[in-house]
């Protein structure tokens, strides 16, 4: 919780910036992307509470995801369509990620993306949204980028993966993290909405919920 106190007291600042100095140019716009991505990458404990549309080869599904990390490790509950119940994930950096299905098996590999598309059929970039979700870049990794003058990403190519970020909150609390996002790659697309990352920042609206994007 610190750190989060911590990277929100920074983007206070950073939005402080772009507030006070007028129209920010490029020079601008890319200081305040450097300062945004160290602040976001050392947010690495927080507890998410989102809904989504997956959409599959032309098929919505409607989803929800809990997600809890903390430093290095995680657990992420996934409300998965067609009916197949909640999954859950945990994973330690480094090591092996766990798939716990709705009838208790357990199984385990490598990546929580190679997990999902071996034993459900579909998969999510669970490692990329780590970073992602922050509105930052996953490390070591190319990847092309628009940002906005004040130093938040527009939108992000990395990993064959396209993510926008169509809306950020706005609370001093939440310190401007994302808050709509979507992300697509070839007949896969995710339309997620974070209704709270450690404390609830406003009820959420029926077009929250079942989100519809352009």
């Amino acid at each position: 919780m610190l750190r989060v106190i911590v990277c929100a007291a920074a983007l206070s600042v950073i939005a402080g910036c772009s507030q006070f100095g007028g129209p920010a140019g490029d020079e601008q716009a890319q200081r305040l992307w450097a300062a945004r991505q160290q602040a976001m990458a050392a947010l690495d404990t927080w507890d998410i509470h989102a809904r989504a549309v997956l959409t599959l080869k032309g098929e919505a599904y409607n989803i929800s995801l809990s997600w809890k990390r903390e430093a290095d490790r995680f657990m992420l509950l996934l409300q998965a369509p067609f009916g197949q119940g909640v999954f859950r994930i945990d994973g330690v950096v480094g090591d092996l990620y766990r798939l716990r299905l709705p009838d208790g098996q357990v199984f385990t590999d490598a990546t929580p993306e190679t997990l999902l598309e071996k034993v459900i059929g579909w998969s999510l970039p669970i490692v990329g949204l780590e970073y992602w979700i922050r509105g930052i870049p996953r490390p070591d990794s190319d990847f092309s980028h628009r940002i906005t003058p004040a130093g938040r990403l527009r939108s992000i190519s990395q990993d064959r993966w396209t993510i926008d970020y169509l809306d950020y909150f706005e609370t001093r609390q939440a310190a401007q993290l994302p808050r709509r996002i979507k992300l697509t790659r070839d007949e896969i697309t995710l339309k997620l909405v974070i209704e709270r990352w450690q404390q609830p920042e406003a009820e959420p609206t029926p077009s929250d919920l079942f989100p519809e994007f352009n």
